[in-house]
């Protein structure tokens, strides 16, 4: 694969991937707050030890790294290919909120 970077195609899967990554962690955000409030200190999730955020802490950290690096520098990635790229870059930003907020609680 070459490593070239089309500036029109890729400004918008960029502006893509930033839409999709606010919603999802809009979402995620919102359903944490929900169950917070709905269940008070009984969730599972920090009931969990502190390594299991710290690793999925690092794991979407890496994967937001490498959506953004292929999104950027893969050219002859197709945009349907791109876009999957960039909902998984989505998810690991989700991801990314939901475990910040759990290691912040404990």
């Amino acid at each position: 694969m070459k490593l070239i970077r089309p500036k029109k195609t890729t400004d918008k899967i960029i502006a893509i991937t930033g839409i999709f990554s606010a919603v999802a962690i809009t979402v995620g955000y919102t359903i944490q707050k929900q169950s917070e409030n709905k269940l008070g200190d009984l969730k599972c999730s920090y009931l969990d030890p502190i390594s299991i955020d710290i690793v999925a802490l690092g794991a979407s950290i890496f994967l937001i790294c490498e959506g953004l690096y292929q999104i950027y520098f893969y050219k002859d990635l197709s945009f349907t290919g791109k876009i999957l790229i960039s909902i998984r870059t989505a998810f690991a930003f989700s991801i990314l909120t939901l475990h910040i907020m759990q290691f912040i609680h404990k």
